[in-house]
């Protein structure tokens, strides 16, 4: 099953938050990426400590889904090399995964809670959600 990666070239211009750039065979990989993504309306150099456990979305158990039961697959492959000539990416982030090659077990996650902070309340039909 596994091959020699060949690549020649791989452009990237950003590779951020717990992402993986791998050429090669890899048994198992994993990334976990947690964002709290804050927007205000009005410029607060303030300190800002928000604990994550605060949101329910960090702490939700992650739900994996049941996979039919695997069929046992006999592969040959001819040519030994898995060959790359050029890949060229503007960016990979939040555990996103960049692979060349093959992988056995691969988890890959990110959660991210986005919060807006307005100076008056631009949709006042809709109640305000506790920050």
């Amino acid at each position: 099953m596994y091959r020699t990666s060949a690549v020649d070239e791989v452009i990237i211009n950003s590779l951020t938050s717990a992402s993986v750039l791998q050429t090669g065979d890899t048994e198992k990989i994993q990334c976990f990426s947690a964002a709290l993504a804050i927007q205000r309306e009005r410029t607060d150099f303030g300190r800002l400590d928000i604990p994550l456990n605060k949101y329910d979305i960090f702490s939700q158990p992650v739900v994996i889904p049941v996979c039919p039961p695997v069929k046992i697959k006999k592969t040959f492959n001819a040519n030994p090399f898995i060959r790359v000539c050029k890949i060229d990416i503007l960016g990979v982030s939040s555990s996103a995964l960049l692979h060349i090659g093959s992988v056995c077990e691969m988890t890959l996650q990110s959660r991210v809670k986005h919060i807006r902070h307005f100076l008056k309340n631009p949709y006042p039909d809709i109640e305000e959600e506790e920050s």
